[in-house]
C-alpha cells in the first residue's frame, strides 16, 4: 500500500486543527449560553460539535448538565456514561455523575463514582471533599472524616473541608477535635454563618453556655434569618435556668425581629421577660404571639399563668383550659389549671377533689401500680426519707424545709433530696450540704425518675410541690416507694391515690374534712410547717402610725389572691377615712395596666386612689423592711397567706384572717394559732372588720404587740425546728409502722 503523500498529511492535520478549533469555539459558546440560561442555544451548539465527533466529552458533559437542569435525570446519566465509555479518565464527568447519584439518593453509586474519580486523580481536592459528603450522608462519619482529611492535605485552606470535618468529628463524639476543626474553618472563612451554628451547638451540648451564646451572636450578626430557632430557644431557656435571663433577651429579640412569624421563638422571648417579672413586655409579646398563632397551646398556657399572677385568675383559667383542650396529654398545663382553680372561691373542696382526680386518670401510670412491698418491713429500722421538690432554695417551701433537713436524726433517718430546681441559690447550697444524698433530677420525671427512686431504696417519699411548677407527681403514680406523702408545697389534695398521706394539722384540715382528700390526713399537733427566718431580716421598727398619724393596712400577697370579696371587705376599712391607707406590695404593680385595674376595683367600692400605695416587689430584704411601713396586715379571703403571714409576724405586724372551708384559706389560722394569736382569726366578715378596727383604734396596744411579736413567734412551735422535726419523724414512723403491719400477712402467707 502506498504511503500518504506528505502534502496530504499536512492538509489533513490542518483540517483536524481547524475542526478542533471550531469545536472549542462552539463549546465555549455553548458554555456561555448555559451560564446565561439559554439552554436551547447551548444544546444546539453541542449537537453541532457532535456532528463531527459524537463522543466529544465536552459536548456530552454539557448536554448532560442541560438534561440535569431540565430534570431529565435519566438522559443526563446516559449522556455522561456515553462520554465516560470513550473518555474514562475525565474527572469532571465522574464528578457530575457522582453528584447526580447523590442527588437521587443512590449513595452507593455516588461513592463508586468518587472512588473512580480519585483513582484517576488522587490529587483532586473536590473529589475527596465530595466523597466525604456522600459518606457522611450515609452515616459513615469516620470514613467521611478521613476523606475530609485527605482533601485538607491537598488544600489546608479549604474552609468547607474544615467545616465538614468538624461536623463529622462532632457526630463521632469527638467534641474537642470538632471545635478545633471548626475554628480552622472560621479562620479561613469568617463569614460562614453555618460554622458558627455548629460551634454554638457543640458548645451548648457540652454545657458551655458562654461559648454557645458568643457563637450564636456571631451567626446572628452575619445572618439573623438563618439562626436555628430550636437551638436559640434551648440556649435561652438554659440561660434562664442558670439565672442569666438578661443575657438571653437581646439575641432572642434580634432573631425574633428577623423571624416574626416564629410563634415558638416569640413564646420563648415572652417567657424570658416573664422570668424577669417584666410583665408589661411579656404580656405584649404573648398577645403578639397569639396573633400569629391563636391556637398555640404553649403560648395560651404561659399567658394564662401570667394573667393569674397579675390578679386575673379567672381569665387565666380560661386560657389554660383552652391550652389543655389543645394539649390534653400535657400534665404541666393540667397542673397549672388546677393551681389556678384554687384561687376561685366558687370551687368547693368537693369540686377540687373531682378536678384533681381527672389529672391522675389522664396523666398517671397506665395501670394503677400495686403498693410496693418493703424489702425490710421492720417497723423500727432506720428509714430512708426522700424529699422531692423544685423549691430547694429561696421559696416558701425552702423556708419551711430548711429547719428540718439539717435536724433529722441521722441514727434513725437517712435524708435524700431529689431536686428539680432550675436555678440554685445560697439556700440550695445549704440543702445540698445537709442532705445525706443530693440528686439533681431536673431532667427526670415519670417512670425514669420512679425507677431511680426505687433503685435508691427510698422508704418514705415526700412530695413538696403538689401541682405547682416543675412538680414530679407523675413519678409518684408509679409508686416508687412503699410509703408516699405530700406536704408543705400545695394547698389540698393532689388527686393521686398512690400518695398515701397528706401531712397537715388540726387547724389546716379540721376533723370532718377528710372526705375532701384522696390521701389520708396525718395531723401534726402544733403546726404543719415550721419557719426559719432569714438572717438578713431587718429589725422591727416602731409603729408607723405613731409617726404618720395614719393607720396603714398592708397586704404583700400575690395579686391572684386578692379577690373581689377581699377588696369589698377592705374597702369598708378605708372608705371615708382620710386617716387610713392600704399598702399593696407584690410583683407586677409597676405595670400601669395592673395598677390602674387595682385602683379601679377599689374606686368601685368608694376608696380614693390616694389611699392606695401600690408598690412592686423588690429584693427579699427590701420587701421585709417594707413591713416597717405597715401597722396591720390584712389576709385575703380566697387564698390565705402562708410564708407571707409568717414574714409579717416576724416583722412585728399582726395579721387579721378569716379562714374558709378549703385548705388554701386556712394557712394564717394555722400560723396564728401556733403563735398563740388565735384571737386574730375572725369567724365572719363582721368580726374581721371588728378586729381590724379594734387594733387601729388602740395604737398603744398595737405598738406593744408589735414590739413583742418577734419574740413571741421565736418562742412558738413555728420556729422550733428541732421540736418540729421530732414530731414529723414520729409521723413518718407511724406511717411506716402502718405500712409494715399491712405487709405482714403477705409475708407470712
Amino acid at each position: 500500500m502506498s504511503e500518504e503523500h506528505p502534502a496530504a498529511r499536512t492538509s489533513r492535520a490542518a483540517l483536524d486543527a481547524a475542526e478542533a478549533a471550531l469545536a472549542a469555539e462552539l463549546l465555549s459558546g455553548a458554555e456561555r449560553s448555559f451560564v446565561a440560561g439559554n439552554l436551547v442555544m447551548a444544546g444546539w451548539l453541542c449537537e453541532e460539535i457532535r456532528q463531527t465527533d459524537p463522543d466529544d466529552p465536552g459536548a456530552l458533559h454539557l448536554l448532560g448538565l442541560i438534561a440535569e437542569r431540565e430534570r431529565r435525570l435519566t438522559d443526563a446519566s446516559a449522556l455522561w456514561r456515553q462520554a465516560l465509555s470513550a473518555h474514562p479518565y475525565s474527572t469532571p464527568l465522574w464528578l457530575s455523575l457522582a453528584t447526580l447519584h447523590r442527588t437521587t439518593g443512590n449513595r452507593e453509586a455516588a461513592i463508586l463514582c468518587y472512588r473512580f474519580l480519585l483513582a484517576v486523580d488522587p490529587a483532586d481536592r473536590d473529589g475527596w471533599y465530595n466523597l466525604g459528603n456522600v459518606l457522611f450522608d450515609g452515616g459513615l462519619a469516620e470514613a467521611a472524616a478521613e476523606a475530609y482529611r485527605r482533601a485538607l492535605l491537598l488544600d489546608p485552606h479549604h474552609s468547607e473541608s474544615w467545616h465538614n470535618l468538624g461536623v463529622a468529628r462532632h457526630a463521632l463524639g469527638q467534641n474537642d477535635v470538632a471545635l478545633a476543626a471548626l475554628r480552622r474553618a472560621v479562620a479561613h472563612r469568617p463569614d460562614n454563618h453555618s460554622t458558627y451554628h455548629h460551634i454554638a451547638l457543640i458548645r451548648f451540648r457540652t454545657g458551655d453556655l458562654d461559648g454557645s451564646l458568643r457563637a450564636l451572636e456571631r451567626q446572628a450578626r452575619l445572618a439573623p434569618q438563618a439562626v436555628d430557632c430550636s437551638l436559640m430557644r434551648l440556649l435561652a431557656i438554659a440561660l434562664r435556668d442558670a439565672g442569666r435571663t438578661g443575657e438571653a433577651i437581646p439575641l432572642t429579640t434580634l432573631v425574633v425581629r428577623h423571624r416574626p412569624d416564629d410563634v415558638d421563638l416569640r413564646h420563648c422571648l415572652g417567657m424570658l421577660h416573664s422570668a424577669l417579672h417584666d410583665i408589661a413586655a411579656a404580656e405584649a409579646i404573648f398577645r403578639t404571639a397569639l396573633r400569629y398563632g391563636p391556637a398555640d397551646p404553649f403560648v395560651l398556657n404561659s399567658y394564662g399563668v401570667l394573667l393569674n399572677g397579675i390578679g386575673e385568675p379567672l381569665t387565666g383559667a380560661r386560657l389554660l383550659a383552652r391550652a389543655l383542650l389543645l394539649q390534653p396529654a400535657n400534665p404541666e398545663m393540667h397542673s397549672n389549671l388546677l393551681l389556678t382553680r384554687q384561687y376561685d372561691l366558687t370551687q368547693s373542696a368537693a369540686d377540687l377533689k373531682r378536678l384533681h382526680a381527672v389529672w391522675r386518670a389522664r396523666h398517671g401510670s397506665a395501670g394503677r401500680a400495686g403498693a410496693q412491698m418493703p424489702p425490710d418491713p421492720d417497723p423500727d429500722r432506720k428509714l430512708r426519707i426522700g424529699y422531692v421538690s423544685a423549691d430547694f432554695g429561696q421559696h416558701p417551701v425552702g423556708f419551711f424545709l430548711i429547719g428540718v433537713v439539717p435536724r433529722h436524726d441521722r441514727s434513725r433517718f437517712e435524708v435524700h433530696c431529689y431536686s428539680s430546681r432550675r436555678h440554685a441559690d445560697m439556700m440550695t447550697a445549704r440543702f445540698r450540704d445537709n442532705a445525706d444524698r443530693w440528686h439533681d433530677v431536673a431532667s427526670l420525671d415519670g417512670l425514669p425518675l420512679a425507677e431511680k427512686i426505687r433503685g435508691d431504696g427510698i422508704d418514705i417519699l415526700v412530695d413538696l410541690s403538689g401541682h405547682t411548677a416543675n412538680n414530679r407527681l407523675q413519678a409518684f403514680t408509679y409508686r416508687p416507694a412503699p410509703v408516699q406523702a405530700t406536704w408543705a408545697g400545695y394547698v389540698g389534695t393532689t388527686g393521686i391515690g398512690e400518695i398515701d398521706y397528706l401531712i397537715s394539722d388540726p387547724r389546716q384540715t379540721p376533723e370532718g374534712c377528710d372526705g375532701d382528700y384522696v390521701e389520708r390526713i396525718v395531723r401534726l399537733p402544733d403546726c404543719y410547717v415550721c419557719y426559719e427566718p432569714p438572717a438578713y431580716a431587718p429589725p422591727v421598727g416602731p409603729l408607723p402610725a405613731l409617726r404618720t398619724g395614719c393607720v396603714t393596712y398592708g397586704c404583700f400577697n400575690n395579686l391572684a389572691k386578692i379577690d373581689e370579696a377581699s377588696i369589698a371587705l377592705w374597702s369598708t376599712l378605708l372608705r371615708d377615712r382620710g386617716d387610713r391607707r392600704l399598702l399593696l406590695r407584690t410583683f407586677a404593680l409597676d405595670v400601669p395596666r395592673v395598677r390602674d385595674r387595682i385602683t379601679a376595683r377599689f374606686e368601685a367600692h368608694g376608696v380614693r386612689p390616694e389611699q392606695l400605695i401600690l408598690s412592686p416587689a423588690a429584693s427579699h430584704p427590701h420587701l421585709l423592711d417594707s413591713y416597717n411601713a405597715v401597722d396591720i396586715a390584712l389576709d385575703p379571703l380566697a387564698y390565705s397567706g402562708g410564708l407571707t403571714t409568717l414574714e409579717a409576724l416576724w416583722m412585728g405586724v399582726p395579721v387579721i384572717t378569716l379562714p374558709g372551708d378549703r385548705f388554701c384559706t386556712r394557712h394564717s389560722l394555722s400560723h396564728l394559732t401556733a403563735a398563740g394569736l388565735s384571737g386574730l382569726a375572725a369567724e365572719d366578715a363582721s368580726s374581721y372588720l371588728d378586729r381590724a378596727e379594734g387594733l387601729a383604734a388602740d395604737l398603744e396596744r398595737l405598738s406593744s404587740l408589735r414590739a413583742r411579736l418577734r419574740e413571741r413567734l421565736a418562742a412558738s412551735p413555728l420556729l422550733d425546728g428541732a421540736g418540729f422535726t421530732r414530731t414529723l419523724e414520729e409521723a413518718y414512723r407511724r406511717m411506716w409502722r402502718e405500712r409494715s403491719a399491712a405487709s405482714m400477712p403477705a409475708l407470712s402467707s
